[in-house]
């Protein structure tokens, strides 16, 4: 149910007042519900709002004095889309309760009762998916019969069905066969009157049996009339199926043509890709998914290698395309040439590949993905007029009784561990290792904090930058300043992996502290290089209410002779919503220091404009849930589409994350926003290297 309600929740808050509607929206961030809220508190306003906006939830509150329940179930209905509605009253009883349910609403909940209250919400909202599921699920099995009904009424084979012995369909081809210009002579002809009299009875049986019996499938040689008399001999395959959503019997009579020859070629297309000849990805995971299940059965264990081309983007900018097309294809041949009798070798996405082979000794696989690694180091690809050197990365991950049971999770897993390779330089192997139980969320903050407070003390920490680059050309560069920790084990650790249990244990506020002094360096050595680089930092909810950060960011300026306008301090828009007062202050403290400031996580709620007019920052960035399926999500291009112009009036730039392939960059040069970040221009780097003229 979480994978679900991780999405955004587009709710619409019926009430008396916004101070409560705050509370609401406030109490489902801090469970970690993403919710863009809006808010009504008559008839008026929530049918406008029903009729432009797109909504998932409604939550109305009983105690309205002249709007009802009914009403707002009426507006629902006329607005002709499926909206959950929830009610609420300070005062709920049984009777009110039933006659809430009666009148539309999902459930009835206590106004006063927040933890209940999120739950329902959470609750309707993984109802709300399941229902679209089913409805992109009804969309597609009627886009399937429509290809079936295309594939039937083409197919070289003679195809008819039949309901209770009468023809209720038939193809072309089995029209031709009977000598029949139009299906209207064969509709409701019985198929017994087109089967000689002396076979007969043996077709009446064959279909009674197909009917009584478990078997789906028969197949009968029998003497065939056609319209004109003559008799044709032909084996008739009989299965079970529907048709128009009625049970039936589908006849199919093959054609005596050979395609064999096509069907093996079309079979083989289906199964390998083209450049590389190697299994496609869709074939590799069938067989991942059959070598879990022999693995949970205790048959054989098997391991998957993934291989994965370090630094691809730069390979692609030095050969272009069609160069990539012939690397990909030798390092294809590499990994034929040293895979097993037992391995098969999969091309798994644009510059990866997957072996995956039954083992009995873990040492080999693990040799085999180093000797791949050192093979193609050592290998000169001959690419046109070049000859060029490229390196990969290699993981290893073994699937026994102990795996998951999901092959995606298997993939994952050897994901992940490849791109820790290639974060610290690539050209390696290794095997992910499980890490044995799970620790308690105490036990996770205990080992955050060691880890942390290591670091900082043995400066086993690295400052990270990914570009913030303009989209209408305005000049400048800007990074997104963030941090990596190495532990004494040598494990790399991100921003996602120790902010949560940093901010728990309070120590969030020592590493924004450092990243603020790493910035002033990069400040101090850059303007030497005649480079003006603004570094964005991201603020924890500590740093927010310490009184004295403003104070001592102006100090350590002063220390390096250093001007602050070259710093942009963001902060998230819940914890600004949380700690107004105290995030108006920081605002301003910074801004007479020529600081810039920014709000993150933007725009989901009530009226996150108004809480702009407060803050006065610089920059917005956008709330990443308006980033899922954006190139396809017209609501969610809609909500970026109002954001970006909103903030265009009140000369506030904007920022988009998560830019992650050149379709959703193409959806963003339309919106109106201003400045892009995100692993498709650059992923973060120990090196302020992006070129910002190649936008």
């Amino acid at each position: 149910m979480n994978s679900d309600t991780e999405k955004l929740i587009r709710l619409l808050i019926v009430g008396e007042g916004l101070h409560e509607a705050e509370q609401i929206t406030s109490s489902l961030r801090a469970a970690g519900i993403q919710v863009r809220a809006e808010f009504a508190d008559d008839d008026e306003t929530m049918g406008n709002l029903l009729a432009n906006k797109s909504l998932d939830l409604v939550l109305f509150s009983n105690d309205l004095p002249y709007f009802t329940l009914k009403q707002a179930q009426h507006l629902i209905r006329e607005c002709g889309r499926h909206v959950a509605l929830i009610s609420m009253a300070k005062n709920p009883t049984q009777e009110l309760i039933v006659q809430s349910i009666s009148e539309g609403a999902q459930d009835l909940v206590s106004s006063a009762d927040l933890e209940h209250l999120i739950l329902v919400i959470k609750r309707e909202a993984y109802s709300l998916s399941l229902w679209r599921k089913a409805m992109r699920m009804e969309l597609q099995i009627q886009e399937s019969e429509n290809r079936c009904q295309s594939l039937l009424a083409n197919s070289r084979d003679a195809v008819a069905y039949v309901h209770e012995g009468m023809h209720i369909f038939a193809n072309e081809a089995y029209m031709e066969l009977f000598g029949c210009a139009d299906f209207e002579e064969l509709e409701g002809t019985p198929i017994i009157d087109m089967v000689d009299p002396s076979q007969q009875s043996e077709l009446k049986k064959s279909l009674r049996d197909l009917g009584q019996n478990e078997s789906n499938h028969n197949e009968l040689t029998l003497k065939l009339l056609n319209s004109s008399g003559e008799t044709l001999t032909a084996t008739l395959e009989f299965s079970k199926a529907s048709y128009d959503g009625e049970r039936c019997t589908q006849i199919l009579i093959r054609s005596r043509a050979d395609t064999s020859e096509l069907e093996e070629q079309i079979n083989y297309l289906h199964q390998h890709d083209v450049i590389t000849g190697l299994l496609n990805r869709q074939h590799f995971m069938g067989k991942l998914k059959s070598s879990i299940t022999l693995a949970m059965n205790g048959i054989h264990q098997s391991a998957i290698v993934y291989i994965a081309i370090d630094d691809f983007q730069s390979v692609r900018d030095k050969i272009g395309i069609s160069g990539c097309d012939t690397l990909i294809g030798e390092i294809a041949n590499i990994l034929k040439d040293n895979a097993t009798e037992q391995q098969i070798v999969a091309r798994f996405g644009a510059y990866s590949y997957a072996c995956l082979g039954i083992i009995k000794d873990k040492s080999l696989i693990e040799k085999f993905a180093e000797d791949i690694v050192t093979k193609v180091a050592a290998y000169v690809f001959e690419i046109g007029d070049q000859s060029i050197s490229v390196t990969c990365s290699a993981s290893v991950c073994f699937i026994d009784q102990n795996s998951p049971a999901d092959a995606n999770e298997i993939i994952s897993r050897a994901e992940k561990t490849c791109d820790e390779i290639q974060k610290v330089g690539g050209g390696d192997s290794s095997t992910y290792i499980p890490k044995e139980g799970e620790m308690t969320k105490e036990e996770e903050d205990g080992f955050a904090v060691d880890v942390i407070k290591e670091a900082l003390a043995k400066n086993r920490i690295k400052a990270l930058y990914q570009p913030i680059v303009s989209i209408k050309a305005e000049g400048g560069e800007r990074y997104l300043s963030s941090l990596e920790l190495t532990t004494k084990d040598g494990e790399t650790l991100y921003r996602d992996d120790y902010q949560g249990a940093a901010e728990r244990t309070g120590t969030a506020k020592a590493l924004d502290r450092w990243m603020i002094l790493h910035a002033i360096k990069k400040i101090s050595e850059t303007r030497k290089k005649s480079r003006k680089i603004e570094f964005f930092i991201l603020l924890s909810g500590d740093s927010v209410i310490d009184t004295s950060l403003a104070k001592w960011i102006t100090e350590s300026l002063g220390k390096a002779k250093v001007s602050g306008e070259q710093l942009v301090f963001m902060i998230n828009e819940a914890h600004a919503v949380s700690h107004l007062k105290a995030a108006k202050a920081l605002s301003e403290g910074l801004k007479q220091i020529h600081c810039r400031f920014a709000l993150d996580e933007f725009g989901t709620g009530l009226n996150p404009f108004q809480l702009a007019k407060h803050i006065n920052p610089d920059y917005i960035r956008v709330n990443p849930a308006y980033m899922e399926n954006l190139a396809q999500n017209e609501d969610n291009q809609q909500s970026i589409r109002e954001l970006s112009h909103q903030a265009m009036s009140t000369e506030i730039r904007t920022i988009t994350p998560g830019v992650e392939d050149a379709d959703i960059l193409s959806v963003l040069w339309t919106l109106g926003i201003d400045f892009v970040q995100g692993n498709f221009l650059q992923k973060p780097e120990k090196l302020l290297n992006y070129d910002f003229t190649s936008m």
